[in-house]
């Protein structure tokens, strides 16, 4: 994987940035970088460029925690609005969303093991 060297963006996000996670190569598309923000939103990134390939939207409050399928077909958002998004990462399109209440959830993993 080509990462984009010493190479940083601007104001990426709105606010913070309080996760990242890689999200590995299909047949159709390179790896790329997640990053999920205080400002409700979930960002992806190429990683050779970091140019930016959508903005995953839909969560109240701040993403804490992000993380991919080993393959790269979908992805995940934890916010501090109790609640997880999964989404397909070439489309954005919300898969499933999941609560987690009363607390939040902070980290968060795929098993490898499960086929997508």
């Amino acid at each position: 994987m080509k990462l984009a060297g010493l190479k940083s963006i601007e104001n990426a996000h709105e606010d913070s940035i309080w996760a990242a996670a890689w999200v590995p190569a299909t047949d159709a598309r390179p790896p790329l970088l997640l990053t999920g923000s205080l400002d409700e939103s979930v960002k992806l990134w190429r990683s050779d460029e970091l140019i930016l390939q959508g903005t995953n939207i839909g969560h109240c409050l701040g993403v804490v925690s992000v993380a991919a399928h080993p393959s790269g077909v979908i992805a995940a958002s934890a916010s501090l609005d109790s609640f997880i998004r999964v989404f397909d990462v070439d489309t954005n399109a919300t898969i499933a969303t999941l609560e987690a209440p009363p607390s939040e959830v902070w980290q968060m993993e795929f098993d490898p093991r499960v086929r997508v």
